[in-house]
């Protein structure tokens, strides 16, 4: 290989590397997965733990009426 080609693609690859490096640092986060978990104030919690419970309710009375047939 030629170490001019060489050292031109190295080049090309480094200006790449420094564009993402710096929309990387801007912060904007474009692309990037979230992380971490949502807080829940009390009233959501309560009105989430409400809503599980009416669905076990359903689920254990399907299980129920199936067992009986």
């Amino acid at each position: 290989m030629d170490i001019y080609k060489a050292i031109l693609e190295l080049k090309a690859e480094k200006k790449r590397l420094d564009r993402a490096i710096a929309a990387l640092e801007q912060g904007d986060g474009a692309g990037l997965p979230l992380t971490g978990r949502r807080a829940w104030n009390a009233d959501a919690r309560r009105a989430a733990a409400e809503r599980m419970k009416k669905y076990w309710e359903q689920r254990k009375q399907q299980a129920d009426s199936q067992a009986t047939t």
